[in-house]
């Protein structure tokens, strides 16, 4: 062991007690509530998960699971991804300006915002898989429970789940009559309610129906005039039905639909890095940067940020026990996603890059066919088979008329499309096997072939500016006026673009020499792979869980959407590994009191795939995907509870991670090549730390209850090397300091919430606070051509919520 990486031992070894100390207390966000309606005791209550595609205790399954139950979520106020996030340690959520949500868990993420995208966390809602992130927005309403699950899952979830895997378990059906619902008034004037009614429609039917919903006026407003932005308007429904066919035969029909007219979110304008300082629109050089508020941002008045975004989703699951203990289990599903918005980018009210127009279309089919025994086998296995077809079309319409290169070529904007088609299949199997008592050795694998057909372009929006600009770029360089290294001119002159595709061919792909002549770029991606999954299970006394894995699991590449002048930006990224050896714990005492969960991890990572830059002979340096030759992460957690008394529940996790690229030499933001070596990955804090405390009391029929919850983290990196492969410019000018410019600073948020629960939990009322200390924080830094934008995170939130039910 060399010395490097054995002081990374002793980091562990002398961080681990002191997390177990810190803590005291496992699954902390089962919350008060949960404890006390389902253990009816002192205790904690038991959840029951499905990480083995089985219903087992969480206790029971060696593997690192946080879970969360439908009553946590409420109770703490968890309405969005990034409320989620904020629950989970290891989990990171950035926002987009497409409102296309970026999960990292345990450092491992994909920061690519098109709709074509797959996740390195795989989104499921009851085992149905969402396989593009813009799909689960709206998933976590109505919830039995939430279940994040850490690693590579790629043996029973599937190639995207390098990072781990979120399964949205939904309320199900009653075997009796049960409503119920609640309704909250908040800041900003929010408004939102939530409903459910559930039950049998005959001796073999039953079914349930939720709804969610809801509406808030602006909460942005413009720093440079008078206007606001950020309405909220969205609303969701989800009906479940159960069949009984027979004693070995059951259905259950799943639809779902949500439309959200909520306005993207206007970034802040944070820096100026012009790409052509000498031609900079002085109004861009003399626009004021945001103010450190978070309600401050801007936005250009003649492309105001809109969206009507719409979901539609339908899945059916069949389970036929064919013969004693040996069930056949079918799911399909299929999912009709269309997004109609704009949003701002650069962060001012200059045209300096606004995406006037983003339509598109997802519709995805996904069949899944599997066999499994019964769990109570000693041998307890499971086969099967996936199939995705699926096809993502994205328009994009952007002006940026005031760019600094514009008054060099001429143009005002331009459109781009990306027509994608993917075809996934797979099968797996998994299996374990309880050598004694104590012992249980667990293997699965998976094989998937993967095909994804990319057609991209960028074009002119009609004025004609953007075509001159490419037809002048063509022909000097078919002219020889333009000399490209390696390309032999022809001498002859490109004929106009008009309006179709402009790129031009500088690839060299399977031998063929580049043309760089204008047009579509057509390309197929053809991957294959096998991941797999070993371990070890063991169990020194019955309440105590020891375990270890090592698990490979793989990413799928990717085609990118952009404006480009030429082939090579859209190039795909290929897929991407991930080794992963794991250790952990899980402990259950005192009489059920006490619940410690931990585990400590070391990821090899090869061929990540990150965003990096790339030389356009037009558009200057610009991002661009890339994969990473060599990384790695080391880290540790700890998830924990503790319920000394009656009614009180202490919680607290926490996650330390260390990660760094090992290999990889990149361009700076002035094109020039650079080792990032030693660069830590973006968006991994290196810890982050959750603390909650919640009190249940008796007063006869009123149960009085208060909870707070403290979380911090540490700062993160929004690109490569943050700040290293920063080049200053002539006219560079920011609000951050240089060497912060591309770092999210680290932020400690407080929530709390008081209240009491009258007639054995028939209606409640409760009052909430979320960040009540108005702390400003950054959750994304991104650059945007000659700007540098941020988001902030929420401003303090209060209101109150009535909630009732009826059974």
């Amino acid at each position: 062991m060399n010395r490097s990486h054995a002081g990374r031992m002793k980091l562990l070894c002398g961080v681990a007690p002191l997390l177990l100390l810190a803590a005291g207390t496992a699954h902390a966000e089962t919350a008060a509530a949960e404890t006390i309606e389902t253990a009816g005791s002192d205790g904690a209550g038991e959840i029951v998960v499905t990480a083995n595609k089985r219903e087992q205790s969480i206790n029971k399954v060696g593997l690192a699971i946080t879970a969360l139950s439908g009553d946590a979520l409420r109770s703490q106020r968890v309405v969005s991804l990034a409320d989620l996030a904020n629950t989970i340690p290891g989990l990171s959520y950035a926002p987009s300006a497409t409102q296309t949500p970026v999960y990292t868990l345990r450092g491992v993420g994909f920061y690519e915002t098109s709709l074509a995208a797959y996740p390195t966390t795989s989104v499921y809602v009851d085992q149905v898989p969402l396989p593009f992130p813009a799909l689960s927005t709206h998933a976590s309403f109505d919830l039995e429970r939430v279940e994040v699950l850490k690693g590579p899952q790629g043996t029973l979830f599937g190639q995207n789940s390098t990072g781990g895997a979120i399964n949205f378990i939904a309320a199900k059906p009653t075997d009796t009559f049960a409503a119920g619902g609640d309704i909250s008034y908040g800041r900003f004037n929010r408004v939102e309610g939530n409903a459910y009614v559930s039950g049998p429609l005959s001796g073999t039917i039953k079914a349930r129906l939720a709804l969610t919903g809801a509406r808030a006026d602006d909460w942005q407003y413009s720093y440079t005039r008078k206007d606001k932005l950020g309405e909220v308007g969205y609303y969701a429904g989800r009906l479940i039905v159960d069949w009984q066919a027979s004693e070995r035969l059951d259905f259950e029909v799943n639809l779902n639909g949500w439309r959200d007219k909520s306005d993207p979110q206007a970034p802040q304008y944070q820096t100026l890095l012009s790409q052509s300082p000498t031609t900079t629109v002085p109004g861009l050089r003399a626009f004021p940067f945001s103010p450190f508020e978070p309600r401050a941002a801007d936005w250009t008045p003649s492309t105001r940020p809109h969206a009507d975004n719409r979901l539609l989703q339908g899945s059916v699951r069949g389970n036929w026990e064919v013969v004693d203990g040996v069930t056949v289990t079918a799911i399909s599903s299929y999912v009709d996603y269309k997004p109609d918005q704009g949003f701002e980018t650069d962060g001012t009210t200059l045209m300096a890059d606004d995406f006037i127009i983003d339509r598109g279309r997802i519709k995805s089919f996904s069949q899944e066919l599997r066999v499994a025994n019964s769990d109570r086998s000693d041998f307890r296995w499971v086969v099967g088979a996936n199939y995705e077809k699926s096809h993502v079309y994205e328009y994009q319409l952007q002006t940026f008329s005031d760019i600094s290169t514009a008054p060099v070529f001429g143009y005002t904007g331009a459109y781009v499309y990306s027509d994608q088609h993917m075809r996934n299949y797979a099968f797996f199997a998994n299996g374990e096997y309880d050598l004694s008592d104590r012992f249980t050795v667990k293997a699965g694998a998976r094989y998937t072939n993967a095909r994804r057909r990319a057609a991209t372009c960028t074009g002119d929006p009609g004025d004609g500016s953007f075509a001159a600009a490419f037809d002048g770029l063509a022909n000097a360089i078919q002219l020889g006026f333009f000399p490209v290294a390696g390309f032999t001119p022809t001498g002859v002159p490109v004929p106009p673009i008009g309006g179709g595709c402009a790129p031009l061919d500088n690839t060299t792909e399977d031998g063929t020499p580049a043309t760089y002549l204008p047009g579509e770029f057509n390309d197929t991606l053809k991957e294959d792979n096998i991941s797999w999954r070993v371990g070890l299970d063991y169990k020194p006394a019955s309440n105590v869980l020891l375990y270890v894995n090592a698990a490979k699991g793989y990413k799928a590449g990717s085609f990118p959407i952009a404006s480009a002048a030429t082939f090579e930006q859209f190039l795909p990224v290929t897929q991407e590994s991930l080794m992963s050896y794991e250790a952990g714990f899980k402990l259950t005492t005192l009489d059920r009191k006490l619940q410690v969960s931990g585990a400590a991890f070391y990821y090899d990572y090869k061929n990540k795939q990150l965003r990096s830059k790339i030389v356009d002979p037009i558009f200057g340096v610009l991002d661009a995907l890339d994969n990473i030759p060599k990384s790695r992460m080391i880290g540790v957690e700890l998830d924990s509870s503790f319920t000394p008394v009656r009614g009180l529940t202490l919680g607290a996790s926490g996650s330390i991670l260390d990660s760094k690229i090992t290999r990889f030499v990149g361009l700076d933001t002035a094109g020039g090549a650079i080792d990032y070596s030693g660069a830590v990955i973006p968006y991994t804090p290196k810890y982050q730390l959750r603390l909650s405390a919640d009190y249940v009391w008796d007063m006869g029929s009123a149960q009085p209850f208060v909870g707070i919850v403290f979380s911090t983290r540490s700062k993160a990196l929004a690109n490569i090397g943050g700040s290293r492969g920063l080049v200053i410019t002539s006219d560079f000018a920011s609000s951050v300091p240089v060497d912060r410019t591309y770092t999210i600073p680290g932020y400690s948020l407080v929530d709390v919430r008081a209240g009491a629960r009258f007639n054995d939990g028939q209606w409640s009322v409760t009052l909430f606070g979320k960040n009540v200390f108005n702390k400003y924080y950054v959750t994304n830094i991104f650059t945007d051509y000659d700007t540098i934008a941020r988001f902030a995170g929420q401003p303090a939130t209060y209101g109150v919520t009535f909630a009732f039910k009826f059974q």
